[in-house]
Formats: C-alpha cells, structure tokens, sequence
C-alpha cells in the first residue's frame, strides 16, 4: 500500500491557533517596549542615567530572556505548548504590572529581570507549533504573520504612550496591560497542542522524538551543538541575526532620542513614529515572509539570500537618515526603509532555523537563535549605545545619542554579509543532496 505523496496542507484551525499566537505576541511587544514608549518620563521620574536605562532595557531583561529561551525551547520540545505560554504569559503580565508601582532602578530592574523570564517562552513554543501547523513551503508566510506581533506591539506601545499616557500616567499604563494579559493567559489552556511532526515527511526525525522526551539536558546540548557544527547555513544565519539585531538594542533610546536631540514631542511621536513603525514594519513582516517563500521557489540561495539582498539595498538610507533633520524628505525615507528591512527579518530566518532543524530539536534551536540575537545583539546594542552617549555628553560631543545611535547602525552593516554566506552554504547542501540521490 503506497502513501499519498501530495504535500501536508494547513487546516483552518491552524489559521485560527496562529491569529491567536499573532495577538499574543502583539500584547508581548506592548509589554516589552512601553519602557521604551515612556522612557523620557521614567527616566525622569526614577532619577535614571542612559547607561542605567541602557541596563533596563539591554541586558537585565535580554539576559534572562536569551538563557532562559534556551530551557524554555528544550521545554517546548517535551510539553504542551499553549499551556507553556500560558504559564509565561501570567509571568510577565504579573510582573509588567508589579513596573507600574516601581519607585527605584533596582525595582523596576527585578521586574524586568522575571518579564524576561516570561516572555522566554513564547517565541521557542509558538515557533515550533507554527512548523507542526503549515507545511514547509508556506513557513516563512507564516511566521510572518506571527512576527507581526512585533511592529503592531511596538507601535501600538507608542500610540499607548502618547494617548493614554497623558490621560492615565505610565504607571496606570503598565497595570492595565498586566490585566489583560492574565486574562487572555486562560484561552490557552483550551488549544490543543499541534501534533509534532504532522507537516513532514514521515520518518526517521520525527520518530527520533521519543529519544528526546526520554533524553537527558546533556544529550540535548550535545544535539545541539552537533547540529549547528555540521550546519553552517544554520551558524552563518544565526551570526547575522547577531549584527541585525545591535541597531534593534540601539533602538530602545529612540523615543529619547527623537525628543532629546530631534525636537519631537510625545503626541507627535505616536503620530509620526508609532505610524511608521506601524505601517512599515507591519508591511515588511508580512511581505519579508511572503517574498522569502516566493523567492526560495524561484532562484538559488534560499530565504537567507532575499533577506541579504534586501538590507543590502537599504542600509545607506537607514544611515543616512541620522545626518538630516526631521524637515527633510529623506528624514522619514530612511526611517521607513530602515524599519521595512530590519522587520523582514522574522520570517525568512526563523523559517530557515526551522527547515535547518530537526523536528524534535526545534524549540530548543529557536531558542539558541533567540540567545544569539537577544543576548548578544539586543543586549550589545543598549548597553554600547547607553554607555556611549554618557561618555560623548561627558566629553561635550555634539548629539551625543545621535553618535552612540549611528556606532551601532554603523555594525549592523555586516549582517547582510552574514546571510549571503548563510545563502552559498544552503545552495552547497542542495547540490550534495542533489548528487546523493
């Protein structure tokens, strides 16, 4: 008896599980960025250095986000998923709630430190249920819709801060969002767990599964570093979310530096800023996953190269936008393009760690991807562009922050490099599997 070789296909219930995922990690993006969306007045009202807010914002929440990502993903791997996110999501609901009644840095710190700790678990389960939901031609169309969580939390952050901000205060802010998280924390424990596997093949990876849940944390290190040793594709990829993602830390002093040194204030700020975040990051998450998926159909080199591609002919505009005033056309051209390219990151890179993967270590390799750009890159970001811009004030530079700010842009410029070495050593692994058939 033959098996039906026509390829897996999503359900409708599938599209219903990733719309929710989608609205989680929306209200995940609000509550990780209203401490950037309000960073003028908390600064302010906690007596706060940059470096200090550098701290919050760098590697006191990425630090235990990133490591904690790691033991949240081999989780991932042997548990019920939706409950797993619900168990995070009550974590860092409760503890964005705990930021609104905070009084020092070290307070605000401590909550940071566990919304970290929350928040580690939804990107590894919900990634790795998205590739047990859509088959393998439509992941990058699919984790792009999920990712649009990040520019529509952002930029819904900023419209918070500058609309009830002003009417609530930020303290009432971060209570409010703490609500509503606890609520919607109940509606996972209604959805299934995606069956592990179901869009494979079916054979030898996804009967390794039982080995794993069996398995000890050493052998699934072990695995793991197998794995990205033998997959070059897979460490070239996850290097060059490193360098993309020092801008991404860099733009938590965003909001501060748009009103310290480019004269914008907080309403105008959600009118103009929050808009482009909006419209533009949305556009390039979603349309950054469709194109991938299209041009992986088409042309050699996989999703990674679309993705190289792209930031190749954008980073000048996302530099030189530092140069000009806000009165300038180019001002809000560099803004958008810089926000289309680095937000078209999601889906051809984590569709690409996924299809690089076996099936019963992806939870734990979204994860390790999740250290290598949080950690390192988000974490590098913050703290080099904080520390920065108080030893150029120190030293009476001019636009100290727009300085610090343009250091790590200047770096992120060797991410496209990245994915283009991602891209040859994907095409070397079709042609030898190509000569192995």
């Amino acid at each position: 008896m033959h098996q039906s070789l026509a390829p897996p296909q999503a359900s409708p219930k599938a599209t219903g599980i990733l719309l929710f995922l989608l609205l989680l990690n929306i209200l995940n993006m609000v509550d990780r960025t209203l401490i950037t969306s309000f960073g003028t007045a908390i600064i302010n009202d906690l007596g706060l250095s940059d470096s200090q807010f550098g701290l919050l914002t760098g590697p006191i929440f990425v630090f235990f986000y990133s490591i904690m990502g790691l033991f949240m993903g081999a989780l991932a791997d042997r548990v019920h998923r939706p409950r797993l996110i619900a168990a995070g999501l009550v974590l860092w609901s409760a503890l964005t709630a705990v930021s609104g009644v905070a009084k020092s840095f070290a307070q605000i710190g401590i909550a940071r430190l566990f919304i970290g700790v929350g928040e580690s678990a939804m990107a590894p389960s919900a990634i790795s249920m998205i590739s047990d939901m859509f088959p393998k031609a439509k992941r990058g169309t699919a984790t792009g819709i999920y990712y649009l969580g990040v520019p529509l939390g952002a930029g819904a952050s900023f419209v918070v801060a500058g609309i009830l901000g002003p009417m609530i205060g930020w303290r009432n802010c971060f209570l409010l969002l703490g609500g509503l998280g606890l609520i919607l924390a109940v509606v996972l424990f209604f959805i299934r767990d995606p069956e592990r596997g179901a869009m494979e093949e079916k054979g030898g990876d996804v009967e390794q599964q039982e080995s794993l849940i069996s398995g000890n944390w050493r052998s699934i290190v072990s695995d793991v570093f197998r794995v990205v040793k033998s997959t070059p594709a897979l460490a070239w990829t996850m290097l060059g979310a490193v360098f993309l993602h020092i801008p991404l830390g860099a733009g938590q002093f965003a909001i501060v530096w748009l009103e310290r040194e480019r004269g914008f204030g907080i309403g105008e700020i959600s009118a103009t800023y929050g808009l482009i975040y909006i419209v533009f990051g949305t556009a390039g998450t979603f349309l950054g996953g469709i194109l991938s998926d299209w041009y992986q159909a088409r042309y050699k080199g996989g999703r990674v190269r679309f993705l190289a591609l792209l930031m190749l002919g954008v980073t000048p505009l996302l530099i030189s936008f530092r140069f000009v005033e806000p009165s300038s056309a180019l001002f809000y051209i560099g803004m958008a393009a810089g926000m289309f390219s680095v937000s078209s990151f999601y889906g051809p890179a984590f569709s690409t760690v996924q299809d690089l993967t076996p099936v019963r270590l992806r939870g734990v390799m979204t994860g390790l991807l999740l250290v290598a750009s949080n950690l390192l890159g988000l974490g590098i970001g913050a703290v080099m562009t904080g520390v920065l811009s108080d030893v150029f004030s120190a030293n009476q530079v001019f636009e100290p922050l727009t300085k610090a700010l343009l250091s790590a842009d200047l770096l992120s410029a060797a991410a496209p490099f990245s994915f283009i070495m991602a891209s040859i050593y994907l095409e070397r692994m079709k042609l030898a599997s190509g000569s192995q058939a």
